[in-house]
C-alpha cells in the first residue's frame, strides 16, 4: 500500500461540513473560523482547496464549541460515499466489500483523512486498520472518529443496508462520557487507549456482492483514480521541493527569486505555479518553519528565544504568536 502524507492542501469539504454543524446546532460560524484564514465567502467556492493547518483551527473551534457533543463523529456519520469523488464511485462499483476496501487502501491521498489504510482478517474477523496518522498530534483522535465513521456510513452506502460493526479501538485517551458518546454513535463496543485504531467486523461481509457492482465501470474509473493520484502525488512531489530548498537556511531563507532560479524557472512563473497550487511562498515558509519549530520544541535543547531566532523571526514574541495561530498551543505548552 502506498504512503500518505499529509499534504499542505486539503479542499474544503471537512470545513463547510463542520459550518454546516455549527449553524445546525445555533452557533456562531464566524466564531469557528476565528484564527484561520478562512472567509464564509470562501466556502461557497467549490474549486478552493484551503491550507491543513486551517482547518486544524476551525476543528480546534469548534471541539471547543461543542464540549459535550462529538461534532466530528457527526459529520462522519452523515458524509456520504459520494464525498470521495471518483474514489467513491469506485468503491460503489467494486465486486464485493473486500475489493472497496482494496481500493480505499490503494488510494489513501484521495481520502485524505490523515491516514493509511489496510485490511486484516482472522479467525472469521476483519479490521480495517487505520495507522500512521500525519496530522496534528493535539486532533489525532478526532481524525481518528472521523476516518472510522465516515468509513461505516461508506460502506452501509455501498451495501445499501446498514454496515454493522462489531467493535471499534481507538489509540487515544479520552474522559469516560466521551466513550460513551462514541459508543452511542457506532453503535457497537468502542474502546481506547488502544494499541491501533480498528473498524471490527464480521468476515463474511468482505465477500458479499455489492449490489451496484459493475466490473466495466469499475475498472474505467480505477485507472481514472490512479491518474488522479499521480496527479495529486507529482503535486506534492513539486511543493516538497520548493520546502527543501527552504529548509537549508530558515534564519535566512532563499528569497522567492532565489527559489525560482533553483527551481530554473523565473519568479512569475513560479509564483503562478503556486498559486495553481492555491499555496504562496509565504504559506510554504510557514509550514516548514512550523514542521522545524516543533521537532525543536520536542528536542528541549534550545529555549524559545534561541528557537525564533533559528527560524527567522525578530523576536520570540512574534514566533510565540506564529505558533499559537500554526498549532492551537504555545510553544511551552506544546514543548511539554
Amino acid at each position: 500500500m502506498s504512503g500518505w502524507k499529509s499534504c499542505s492542501l486539503t479542499s474544503l469539504h471537512h470545513t463547510r461540513q463542520l459550518i454546516g454543524q455549527v449553524r445546525a446546532a445555533g452557533g456562531d460560524p464566524a466564531s469557528a473560523l476565528e484564527g484561520s484564514e478562512i472567509t464564509l465567502e470562501m466556502l461557497d467556492d467549490l474549486t478552493r482547496k484551503i491550507k491543513i493547518v486551517d482547518e486544524y483551527v476551525i476543528y480546534r473551534n469548534v471541539n471547543a464549541m461543542f464540549p459535550h457533543r462529538n461534532i466530528t463523529m457527526e459529520i462522519g456519520l452523515n458524509a456520504r460515499v459520494s464525498v470521495y469523488g471518483l474514489l467513491g464511485y469506485a468503491l460503489l462499483t467494486a465486486p464485493t466489500l473486500r475489493d472497496a476496501l482494496n481500493v480505499a487502501a490503494e488510494f489513501p491521498a484521495l481520502i485524505a483523512n490523515g491516514f493509511n489504510l489496510a485490511l486484516d482478517e482472522r479467525e472469521g474477523r476483519a479490521s480495517v486498520i487505520f495507522s500512521g496518522y500525519s496530522g496534528a498530534a493535539d486532533l489525532k483522535v478526532s481524525y481518528a472518529e472521523l476516518a472510522i465513521s465516515s468509513f461505516k456510513r461508506s460502506c452501509s452506502d455501498i451495501m445499501e443496508q446498514a454496515f454493522v460493526l462489531d467493535e471499534v479501538t481507538f489509540e487515544g485517551c479520552v474522559p469516560p462520557s466521551h466513550a460513551a458518546l462514541c459508543q452511542e454513535h457506532l453503535e457497537c463496543k468502542v474502546t481506547f487507549n488502544q494499541p491501533r485504531n480498528l473498524m471490527i467486523f464480521d468476515a463474511a461481509l468482505l465477500d458479499v456482492k455489492m449490489p451496484m457492482r459493475d466490473a466495466v465501470s469499475h475498472l474505467e474509473i480505477i485507472e481514472a483514480c490512479r491518474r488522479q493520484n499521480r496527479e495529486y502525488a507529482a503535486e506534492r512531489e513539486w511543493l516538497q521541493r520548493v520546502k527543501l530548498i527552504l529548509e537549508r537556511d530558515l534564519q535566512t531563507p532563499a528569497s522567492l527569486e532565489a527559489v525560482a532560479h533553483q527551481m530554473h524557472c523565473s519568479a512569475r512563473t513560479l509564483r503562478r505555479q503556486l498559486g495553481v497550487f492555491k499555496t504562496s511562498y509565504r504559506q510554504l515558509l510557514d509550514e516548514v518553519r512550523f514542521e522545524r519549530a516543533k521537532i525543536m520544541l520536542k528536542d528541549g535543547k534550545l529555549p524559545t528565544d534561541h528557537i525564533a531566532e533559528s527560524l527567522g523571526f525578530c523576536d520570540g514574541a512574534g514566533f510565540r504568536r506564529a505558533f499559537q495561530r500554526w498549532s492551537g498551543l504555545a510553544p511551552g505548552a506544546y514543548k511539554a
